[in-house]
């Protein structure tokens, strides 16, 4: 990697790792169960265009179980863009690679490898002395072979800094950053590094941009029955970020509707608020009214807020559970449109209502009515269930937030077929970083 570079992702040893991570119950299903079987699919059709194009499949075979490294600069990387089922989806993403960014892979025959590429992509191919070019109208692919290397950019120049940084040590990435050298030197599948806030991470319960940044790192490893992730986000300053750790042994108290749990510190780094608001449908001038709802119920809370709930659907439950820490007066909710019903209070959104009701010291926020969640929420608690039980016992009882997500059941409302697959997530505190560590089984 060119040492001015802003980020890498890299995929090591694919080949081993791709049997791992066929072990692991999700990918499992995902790739070798006979009614998805996306292995086969993506054989199949890698199989019928190598044919057509009369390009030997042991050359794609080379250059995806060995080594494949991307990074750029100037732009940013959504680490949740970077997964995709879709072929697609990355034909896209090559056919649109930026100026200042690269593609490396194994190959021996390189050639070979490009005339496919160009048959996917419906683009043309010339060569130039040693640089090849993949181009139409619109696009312009540039690739060269180097010491038994494809490397792909979006211009001659990158094309050619990149070779340059492969013969010249000091030119590398890893000569003026040593996280990047401590980083290599460990045993994994997936390494990423990023400086200051290329890396773009956020989601409906995770963020990387609400603090300051100095580097992320991503280490992937798929071991035994699962794939761990860790992303570590180094911080300029760590200065009072403790505060935001807190227990998490309450979460297993916690009802379990649906497919997922989670719990956050109710101080945390993020803005919880909007990460809440968000989940409750309505117009934009709803989410604002209830954005400023969960505002005010978080200045009386303490301790951790609890979410669970359906993440997909026809009738989406949700539910959040706020620890006050004294008495709220939830008549503040009549300004913005509620009223009482009985022993709870509803505010209308769109085609529903949110409704608010208190639990000794706990508040509900719910769009079930009181009834319906009394009914739902002594179904099921999160220590019922064994995986969360197995997996939550490797990790630090304290935390920042904690997600769980049961895949197979998330999959079985989507697909309506019966799935396997449950995923975890942390975020802890850890001296000067904030570190996501992320386990699917």
């Amino acid at each position: 990697m060119p040492r001015d570079y802003d980020f890498f992702v890299l995929l090591k040893g694919n080949s081993l790792y791709y049997d791992k991570l066929s072990s692991v119950p999700l990918f499992r299903f995902m790739l070798k169960d006979d009614r998805i079987a996306l292995e086969s699919l993506f054989v199949s059709l890698l199989e019928n265009t190598c044919i057509s194009v009369g390009v030997p499949m042991s050359s794609v075979y080379e250059a995806l179980e060995n080594d494949i490294l991307f990074a750029a600069k100037g732009t940013e990387f959504a680490l949740e863009q970077f997964f995709s089922l879709d072929l697609n989806y990355y034909l896209q993403v090559l056919r649109n690679i930026g100026s200042n960014s690269i593609i490396v892979m194994k190959s021996s025959k390189p050639e070979q490898l490009l005339r496919l590429m160009a048959k996917l992509m419906d683009l043309k191919m010339t060569k130039n002395e040693k640089i090849w070019v993949l181009h139409d109208t619109d696009v312009a692919i540039f690739a060269s072979a180097h010491e038994g290397y494809l490397v792909i950019s979006g211009s001659r120049t990158a094309l050619l800094k990149a070779i340059d940084a492969y013969d010249l040590e000091q030119l590398q990435m890893k000569s003026e950053e040593p996280a990047v050298r401590e980083l290599l030197n460990q045993s994994a599948w997936l390494y990423g590094f990023f400086k200051r806030d290329t890396l773009r991470l956020k989601g409906p319960f995770v963020s990387t941009n609400d603090v300051d940044t100095e580097y992320v790192t991503i280490l992937g490893v798929p071991s035994g029955e699962s794939l761990k992730i860790e992303v570590r986000q180094q911080l300029r300053s760590a200065t009072g970020m403790e505060k935001y750790v807190s227990s998490a042994t309450g979460m297993l108290g916690m009802p379990f509707i649906g497919n997922f749990a989670f719990s956050a510190t109710a101080a945390g780094p993020m803005d919880l608020a909007d990460s809440l608001s968000q989940w409750f449908q309505g117009a934009q001038d709803e989410v604002k009214k209830i954005y400023e709802i969960v505002s005010y119920i978080l200045k009386s809370s303490t301790g951790r807020v609890y979410m669970t709930g359906d993440l997909f659907g026809d009738q989406i439950r949700l539910v959040t559970i706020f620890e006050l820490s004294k008495d709220l007066d939830l008549s503040f909710l009549i300004k913005y449109g509620a009223r009482s019903f009985g022993n709870e209070i509803r505010l209308p959104i769109m085609d529903g209502f949110l409704s608010f009701f208190q639990s000794d010291r706990r508040l509900i926020m719910t769009n079930m009515s009181k009834a319906q969640y009394d009914t739902v929420a002594n179904r099921r608690r999160v220590r019922d269930d064994v995986t969360y039980q197995y997996i939550s016992r490797n990790y630090a009882g304290q935390d920042i937030l904690r997600l769980f997500v049961d895949v197979g059941s998330l999959l079985r409302a989507m697909l309506g077929i019966n799935a396997v697959g449950k995923f975890f997530l942390t975020q802890q505190f850890d001296g000067q970083s904030f570190v996501y560590r992320m386990e699917v089984m």
